[in-house]
């Protein structure tokens, strides 16, 4: 298993940057594509927007 998230995803006011949210996959060739959006609201938690490839065959 892969981990993809690779920067901070949970932003608090004086408080040190956390990288909370995982998302944890088979290996995939290509890897998804993840872009970090501004968070919903009034979340604390960047928005995680993926585009992964099925692979041919595996399902």
């Amino acid at each position: 298993m892969d981990q993809w998230v690779e920067q901070s995803t949970r932003y608090r006011e004086q408080e040190e940057p956390s990288l909370l949210d995982l998302v944890f996959t088979k290996k995939l060739k290509p890897p998804p594509s993840i872009q970090y959006l501004s968070p919903m609201g009034r979340s604390d938690h960047v928005t995680l927007q993926l585009e992964m490839q099925e692979e041919d065959g595996i399902r």
